[in-house]
């Protein structure tokens, strides 16, 4: 009895004052890993051919899932356990997009119940962790050792797991780890046998960790990167860094190789040396001798005094290098320019033989802040970029090499030269494809508390955990030269925790900036930040504030959270870079504004530019009984807490189809500024915005055309306009420049030469001039039977007018056209449950953005029943002119639930069939903010085939129209429509002169401006279809052409994530004018 109350007494002591003591390892912040191999750079080291002593464990694995920990196979890693019954499941994969488990969407807070480290306490019924309350899977297969391993070090190398695990070797448990996208490494020589042997591997979706992994993305479970062995001697390189120092003029530079040796057994490396070579691109040995050191001192398992004083000195900091060499004028690595060499570590027994080798691809560059500004090997750059999650539409988490390059070259073709690891490192090999194509990273840190904000990190209890991931991901990424600035995390509030990691980042890094854009203060940021980082942040100019009285000062809180980004950059109390580390959030048709960033970003050395939020969208791809494609968002699987359709936010479509926003992007990102600077003669000024190479590797290609044909096509050389200069080009035309027809000067730059990312005569960048306008030319170019005489009749309310050219009915007492014949075919739609002919229409489909923090925008129409108006006819009227014309007037309202919409309508039918259409738009009484004012007209869905001469060729919107440029478009209404998966207003057109709708025998009709281009959209719904589905795939397209004609549409903005739109870009509540011709068309 003694005994047992002693024995008590020590556990209860152990309880009360160990901290964690009695918890289970994935709840206890304080065990983050047990047997796990410190960090190192990631390589894997061979003998004489990369991966000879590498086996992968990637394929085909014994899987169990269960839904709760307690319903786990508790000894499945026993050898003598029977797996018979378990299904073959891949690794990598994730369970949730493979039949296991519920995928769950969370932007912001987690899907467990909050109660740091714990993650099983019950939640609210309705989550589903409150039946998948912790989900295990169980992982058996067996691998044959090879004969030449025989003797050899083995260890055991996870890329990642979501988010926690044990292993056990041949029913021997080895180890724990945990951090989703961290990797963790394993010796487990001790515990294997000749020939066949056993692993087991345990994953527990969530953990402790979890809480530090609180980023907008789907929640996954499982292997989702690769699992191998390698084996090594007895000595082996541990580990090893690579700097290359630039002198002050950047030219020569000093190449520094720290590497780090292990020993095991009876070995301590005496005799053993060290070696390095660096080979250039073609192979040829760049040093004039090999590198060599030997491993003892390295070692120093005898701690000498000399070796520790002269390494690590009593004062002062510590020496890096062991290897080091002078290189003379390297070629410089940049995003531009991305020259790699290749350092080839040996490692030589006594007898001088090669035991091991390790290799890396290097890049001479440095990276450093002067003045405000970010240098890259001495020149100032800016980040033109991209946040990007690691995310496929099929295979969730689970990254191939196909997918990655296609995601690097499509973003270098859109001119992007930075992206941000959003928000966690990524898996490796994405790393050496950015040295290899070039692309600036900021490599994120695997920390993100959005549920708990700041929390935990003023938490000295998570002290670990914080230092535990920022450790691991500068270890394993510290060679890469695309690496140029390490982030500590994402929006985890600020405290002293984030202050270690920034300390513990300088000081074994000192050749990268840090950055976070937590650390923010309201008088200056902390000074463990090297850059100024900020969401979301404002323009200068004004944004609407829906909702606030005129002439009050105020603003709404959705628009005045976000900072004034300019404002920061021109203060004179701080000398960092700014940066917004993510912006133009593009969620579904979004991106408003895109241009008006830039402007300002190229207005202040001190802006550094940007990441947009985000690169793609993060859907789920199912397929629906009828075969079509289901592009899942958040509550698609019942997964309870979600977030909706948050995470479709991407610039391309989540298999990474382009979208109207990916041409924007390229525009505004493109590194060549083209100006038009006199007309006679024609002259332009380019200004090269590249940092790190001239104009020489582009081909100028200048057009000139009328009415979208090309007349004159010219080429020239841009000669060296080096990187901020500027040049004057005098363009020479064969001919003058004509005098009538709509004149457009297109200025093209082609690469000259294929490159890794393009082939050669690609376009980087273009502007559009117009010389000559033509909408009067189009306006003037009339039927020569326009005074033909037109026979009018009225019979009750029905006036039918016509000729040998045409025919219409209008309903006088609705004040509608109900028919209209050009040719004897009817080109009006006729089913009663469209809209009249000529309806106004003061309401779009909301865009995401209109759906935007408070649904501000969206929340206000549909109080105010802007979809469903109320019409009324308040007065009709006809009449022939005096020049045998026949004149109609209607006056309509729209009523909603505060105010209207007043429409006043004139047409003037001609001869030749034509209308003249002229309306004006008055706004009256308290109605919202206006999303557009213009008209519908439902067409014979016969009029398939769709022309139009204005901005295209893609969808463009008053604030989102950069990348479009004039010209005679040719489609069809069916692929007009841009499949959003959350169906939105799309397809809008600006800046049209001119349309026609024709069927497959040419017939038709045209539309031409008056006064002024219009907008325009063609598809198969109207605003309501659009806005009453919640998947594109649900949607059913109408028979009948919808045609949309708007004297002005509302901008798009930024507010599904950020301020709202500018009010430049708004619908004034004035009236609005829209005029132009409806004519009868026939192929000529």
């Amino acid at each position: 009895m003694k005994r047992f109350t002693f024995t008590s007494s020590i556990l209860l002591f152990l309880l009360i004052a160990v901290p964690g003591f009695g918890q289970r390892d994935w709840e206890n912040q304080h065990v983050l890993q047990i047997n796990r191999e410190r960090a190192r750079a990631s390589f894997t080291p061979y003998l004489g051919v990369k991966n000879d002593r590498t086996l992968s464990l990637d394929g085909p694995w014994k899987f169990n899932w269960v839904p709760a920990p307690e319903e786990r196979p508790k000894e499945f890693y026993r050898n003598d356990f029977d797996d018979s019954g378990w299904i073959s499941f891949p690794v990598p994969a994730n369970w949730e997009v493979n039949g296991f488990g519920t995928p769950i969407y969370v932007s912001a807070g987690y899907p467990f119940k909050i109660d740091p480290p714990h993650v099983t306490k019950e939640p609210k019924e309705s989550y589903t962790t409150f039946t998948e309350r912790n989900p295990v899977g169980s992982y058996r297969r067996t691998f044959s050792l090879p004969e030449e391993w025989e003797n050899k070090q083995v260890f055991l190398h996870f890329e990642g797991v979501q988010s926690a695990f044990y292993v056990w070797i041949n029913g021997k448990r080895v180890g724990y780890s945990q951090g989703s996208m961290e990797p963790s490494e394993f010796r487990i020589t001790p515990w294997l046998k000749s020939g066949e042997n056993l692993i087991a591997v345990e994953v527990y979706k969530y953990s402790d960790g979890s809480y530090l992994e609180d980023q907008d993305m789907w929640r996954f479970g499982g292997i989702h990167r690769s699992v191998y062995l390698y084996a090594t001697e007895d000595v082996r390189i541990r580990d090893f860094g690579v700097r290359t120092l630039l002198d002050k003029e950047y030219e020569d530079a000093t190449l520094q190789i720290s590497p780090e040796i292990a020993v095991y057994g009876e070995q301590s490396g005496v005799g053993y040396t060290i070696e390095a070579r660096l080979f250039d691109a073609a192979g040829n040995a760049v040093l004039d001798s090999i590198l060599s050191q030997d491993v003892v001192s390295i070692i120093n398992s005898d701690h000498r005094a000399a070796i520790m004083n002269d390494r690590f000195p009593q004062r002062g900091i510590r020496k890096f290098s062991w290897l080091s060499a002078k290189v003379k004028n390297p070629e410089k690595w940049s995003a531009e320019t991305p020259y790699l060499y290749t350092l080839v570590l040996s490692l030589n027994d006594s007898t001088g033989r090669v035991v091991e080798q390790a290799s890396t691809r290097v890049g001479f560059r440095s990276v450093e802040i002067e003045n405000g500004c970010f240098l890259v090997n001495g020149k100032p750059v800016r980040f033109r970029g991209v946040n990007r999650h690691e995310h496929d539409p099929v295979t969730a988490k689970v990254m191939s090499e196909e997918g990655m390059i296609r995601d690097i070259v499509l973003m270098k073709q859109a001119n992007i030269n930075a992206v941000r690891t959003a928000h966690y490192p990524d898996v490796p090999r994405w790393y050496e494809l950015c040295d290899e194509y070039g692309l600036y990273v900021m490599d994120e840190a695997n920390i993100e508390t959005h549920g708990v904000r700041g929390m935990l990190a003023s938490d000295t209890e998570w002290t670990h955990a914080f230092m535990d991931r920022a450790i691991r991901m500068a270890a394993r990424d510290r060679n890469h030269p695309s690496v140029v600035v390490w982030s500590m995390g994402n929006e985890s509030g600020y405290g002293f925790n984030f202050a270690a990691i920034s300390a513990w980042l300088k000081d074994y890094d000192p050749t990268r900036p840090v950055h976070y854009e937590g650390a923010q203060n309201e008088l200056k940021d902390p000074e463990t930040v090297d850059i100024i980082s900020r969401f979301y942040p404002r323009l200068q100019q004004a944004y609407l504030n829906p909702n606030i009285p005129e002439g009050e000062s105020r603003e709404r809180a959705e628009n005045a959270r976000w900072e004034r980004l300019l404002s920061i950059a021109e203060r004179t109390d701080d000398d960092r870079p700014v940066l917004t580390s993510e912006y133009a959030h593009a969620m579904g048709n979004a991106m408003g504004n895109f241009k008006e960033y830039w402007d300002e970003i190229y207005s202040s050395p001190r802006m550094l530019g940007g990441f947009i939020w985000e690169w793609a969208d993060q859907g789920i791809f199912t397929t629906a009984e009828d075969g079509k494609r289901i592009v899942n968002y958040g509550g698609d699987f019942g997964d309870r807490p979600n977030l909706n359709n948050f995470c479709l936010d991407g610039v391309v479509f989540s298999d990474r189809t382009v979208t109207p926003k990916y041409w924007e992007v390229k525009k505004v990102y493109q590194p060549v500024l083209i100006e038009l600077t006199e007309q006679e003669p024609l002259r332009i000024k380019i200004t090269n915005r590249s940092h790190h190479t001239d104009l020489s590797g582009y081909l100028i290609e200048w057009t000139l055309s009328v009415n979208s044909e090309k007349r004159e096509v010219h080429t020239m050389e841009p000669a060296s306009v080096f990187p901020g200069e500027s040049a004057i080009f005098h363009l020479r035309p064969d001919k003058a420049i004509p005098s009538e027809g709509d004149v457009q000067l297109m200025v093209r730059f082609l690469l000259k030469e294929k490159t890794s990312w393009a082939e050669k005569g690609f376009e980087v960048a273009w502007e559009q001039f117009t010389l000559r306008d033509g909408l009067a030319d189009l306006r003037n170019n009339r039927d020569t039977r326009l005074s033909e005489k037109i026979v009018a009749s009225a019979e009750g309310d029905v006036l039918c007018i016509g000729n040998d050219n045409f025919s219409m009915q209008w309903d006088m007492k609705a004040g509608t056209l109900s028919s209209l014949r050009y040719a004897e075919k009817e080109l009006l739609a006729s089913n009663a449950d469209l809209p009249g002919q000529f309806t106004t229409q003061a309401y779009r489909a909301p865009v995401d953005n209109d759906r935007g923090f408070g649904n501000w925008l969206a929340a206000d129409w549909e109080k105010n029943g802007m979809g469903v108006p109320v019409i009324s006819t308040e007065e009709t009227g006809w009449r022939r002119m005096q020049d045998n014309r026949i004149e109609i007037t209607t006056t309509k309202r729209n009523r909603y639930i505060n105010g209207s919409v007043l429409t006043h309508a004139v047409y003037t039918i001609s001869g030749d069939g034509s209308i003249d259409a002229a309306f004006r738009f008055i706004p009256e009484g308290e109605l919202p903010e206006l999303p557009r004012l213009g008209i519908v007209l439902s067409l014979n869905g016969a009029l398939e085939n769709y022309t139009w001469y204005g901005l295209g060729p893609h969808e463009n919107y008053r604030d989102r129209k950069e990348s479009a440029f004039v010209g005679c478009w040719k489609s069809t209404v069916t692929d007009q429509f841009v499949n959003y998966p959350f169906p939105q207003e799309n397809g809008n057109r600006e800046e049209i002169r001119q349309l026609t709708l024709r069927d497959d025998k040419g017939s038709g009709v045209s539309i031409t401006a008056l006064d002024n281009p219009f907008s325009a959209s063609a598809l198969h719904y109207l605003a309501t279809d659009l806005a009453g589905a919640r998947h594109s795939h649900r949607l059913a397209p109408r028979a009948e052409t919808i045609l949309s004609i708007d004297a002005i549409q509302m901008g798009l903005g930024n507010s599904s994530c950020g301020p709202g739109v500018l009010t430049r870009y708004a619908v004034e509540k004035r009236e609005q004018r829209l005029r132009f011709r409806i004519s009868g068309y026939k192929n000529r």
